[in-house]
């Protein structure tokens, strides 16, 4: 299980899911009243001095950001099982895809409503790095599918 190069790709968007979880997301920036908005997946909170005033709420992408690394702790255990782990991966890939949207529609919002530009944070590529590990995976385990249906001809 862990000695596959897919279980590593797993492990590491965990670890970099991880890091999405805990990290603000990104920036909404009101110029022309001088104020500024903090997105992370907690909701939208506007920082004045060193205390937070909550905004508005992200539940949906809270849920997805916390489902992709889920998902790949399920993907990395079905190791016996490979057609479910592609079936598991492609999932997360369109969680992760479908992260993307809900940030973007979430951060769209919300610059229109608090009339405020907003600014993502280098933390939002880790969902991209994530896609790519992802799309590695798929392959490193149709690798393996491959290689179990030829040996199985050959007996």
């Amino acid at each position: 299980m862990i000695q596959r190069i897919q279980t590593v790709y797993l492990l590491i968007i965990v670890l970099l899911s991880g890091f999405t979880i805990f990290l603000p997301l990104a920036d909404l920036l009101n110029t022309s009243e001088g104020l500024t908005y903090l997105v992370n997946l907690k909701g939208i909170y506007l920082i004045q001095g060193a205390e937070n005033i909550y905004q508005s709420s992200v539940w949906s992408l809270s849920m997805l950001t916390i489902l992709i690394p889920v998902l790949s702790i399920v993907t990395i255990f079905s190791y016996k099982n490979r057609v479910k782990q592609i079936r598991l991966s492609v999932i997360n890939m369109l969680v992760m895809i479908g992260f993307y949207v809900l940030l973007f529609l979430y951060l769209w919002l919300g610059s229109k409503n608090l009339n405020a530009d907003w600014h993502l944070r280098t933390v939002c590529i880790l969902p991209l790095i994530n896609i790519i590990l992802n799309y590695l995976a798929i392959g490193a385990i149709g690798k393996d599918e491959a290689l179990v249906k030829s040996l199985d001809r050959i007996r």
